[in-house]
């Protein structure tokens, strides 16, 4: 494992020490896109409860996707090109580990399991996200530890416990860019490392009361996010900062579609974290940086499956992929 110190590359007080977290955080016709849209590609996964289906955009067809138990698993994502997902789970007995289960998307096999140990604390909540080229894992920050990387058969190779003086919390965040640089939410701050991670820049300052669910475009130009009540768009530099939905309700995130000419917006979203149903429902906008009314502007597509008359309602992971 690599460990070394990094400065920050802006004029700032801090200096980086490296050594190589369900809220609104963590998804034809006017009417929908029932019968298929030949001009959405890929395919939509979402979540509520532990069922988690796949929607296919060209078809409308829904079918399931993969079943788990609500009680051990703590989370699970699915690789940029759709053919790995990666499910965290907390195996019976156990008090101080994740077992991270790598499956091949074509075939449901399992490719890879291996145990994930956290370096301090004892959390079982830790899970991984895959980077763009499926070469490296990333746990994010769980409150004793930093940003942790390791290869996909769980040999930790980087480790990022913090920033100056101040180590990570479990609020801060980190997110792929491809050719396996990150993003890094610290504080009010999004910043960028490159490989080897020696040095941190910043990407834009974050001066706003709730922001977060960072997602980032295929092509690594763009990325969403919700700030307060709705979703906002900027260039990778932190430049062009755009808001691209309006309404009368919130929004929570903003996935790019394959093609990143799409955002799947969580809309209408609802906050019950006390009585664990916080849901939103899924709508679909273009990505080309205008602001969008989700009540009733027309270009707002609602996902609605083949044979259903509702509109999907997600409570967990959502992605389009390929």
């Amino acid at each position: 494992m690599k460990r070394f110190f990094c400065v920050l590359a802006f004029p700032l007080y801090l200096v980086a020490v490296l050594s190589v977290s369900c809220s609104k955080d963590d998804g034809g016709d006017k009417g929908g896109n029932g019968g298929g849209n030949t001009s959405l590609p890929g395919i939509i996964y979402h979540q509520y409860t532990s069922n988690v289906m796949k929607i296919d955009m060209w078809t409308g067809e829904e079918d399931a996707f993969f079943s788990y138990n609500a009680y051990s698993t703590v989370s699970w994502e699915i690789s940029r090109d759709g053919k790995l997902r990666l499910v965290s789970s907390r195996e019976a007995g156990t008090y101080d580990r994740n077992r991270f289960t790598l499956v091949n998307t074509a075939d449901d096999q399992i490719v890879k399991a291996f145990d994930y140990v956290p370096r301090y604390g004892n959390s079982t909540r830790n899970y991984g996200k895959i980077s763009f080229d499926n070469s490296f894992i990333m746990v994010v920050p769980d409150g004793d530890n930093g940003i942790v990387m390791m290869d996909m058969d769980g040999n930790i190779k980087y480790e990022m416990s913090g920033i100056g003086e101040d180590t990570f919390t479990s609020t801060d965040n980190a997110y792929w860019l491809p050719n396996n640089s990150i993003l890094v939410r610290f504080k009010n701050m999004l910043l960028r490392a490159d490989p080897p991670y020696e040095n941190l820049s910043l990407v834009k300052e974050m001066n706003y009361e709730n922001w977060g669910n960072v997602r980032v475009s295929n092509n690594g130009q763009k990325i969403s996010m919700y700030i307060n009540k709705h979703v906002f768009m900027m260039d990778i530099t932190g430049e062009n900062l755009v808001q691209v939905t309006d309404g009368t309700a919130d929004e929570n995130f903003g996935e790019f579609s394959p093609d990143d000419k799409y955002l799947l917006i969580g809309a209408d979203y609802f906050h019950a974290p006390a009585s664990m149903n916080s849901h939103w429902f899924l709508k679909i906008i273009p990505s080309d940086g205008k602001k969008y009314h989700m009540d009733n502007s027309p270009e707002v597509i609602p996902v609605i499956p083949n044979g259903s008359q509702q509109m999907v309602r997600a409570n967990g992971v959502t992605a389009w992929r390929p």
